[in-house]
């Protein structure tokens, strides 16, 4: 009778964590992009502090989801038809990582790339802010004060990437997710 008490205290017990167990915003955060795969959006910049006349002012921006997987994202950002420029949010061992790939136009890597960090733990499924990791403030200490956020807004289908410096918005590009883009167009902004 004890062996019954205890497999049934047990099964119960087990039971209760399967349910408590909640799968990990970070994780659901990354399959948000399945959706979305194969096509390309075009944004606004909707704020910016970044000085004057700045690149990404009024500039035309389309982000294309190049490749995805459950385990990572490809997403080219092309600023004025220049597509110099790649988010990679993955899934590592440490946990949900974006980087930022840059390159010169003959495809080597850029001086100053592949900086990022990982997803800390205020994120949702929706929304997920990456303050600068150890190597990032090692290869510019001015990034120290860097957040990046991505956010999938479904209820009005808007893909969102801001930067905030010291806590303040600083940029703030919109994607429209309602309407992909011609393929056309998409491969001539390339």
């Amino acid at each position: 009778m004890k062996n019954v008490v205890l497999l049934f205290l047990l099964a119960s017990l087990a039971i209760t964590c399967s349910a408590g167990e909640k799968e990990d915003p970070r994780d659901l955060f990354l399959n948000n992009y399945l959706d979305y795969c194969g096509q390309a959006y075009s944004g606004e910049t909707r704020f910016i502090d970044l000085g004057e006349n700045h690149q990404l002012d009024g500039a035309s921006l389309v982000m294309v989801l190049e490749e995805c997987s459950p385990e990572a994202v490809r997403i080219p950002f092309i600023v004025n038809g220049d597509s110099s420029r790649t988010w990679i949010v993955m899934q590592t061992p440490q946990g949900l990582y974006l980087t930022h790939d840059h390159r010169y136009p003959d495809g080597s890597q850029h001086a100053n790339n592949f900086y990022g960090g990982y997803a800390d733990i205020t994120g949702s499924g929706t929304r997920q802010y990456f303050p600068s990791d150890h190597r990032t403030i090692l290869d510019r200490r001015v990034r120290a004060a860097n957040l990046w956020s991505k956010e999938f807004d479904h209820e009005n289908e808007i893909y969102y990437y801001r930067l905030y410096l010291e806590g303040e918005l600083r940029y703030e590009a919109a994607f429209d997710l309602s309407v992909p883009m011609d393929a056309a167009f998409r491969d001539s902004q390339r």
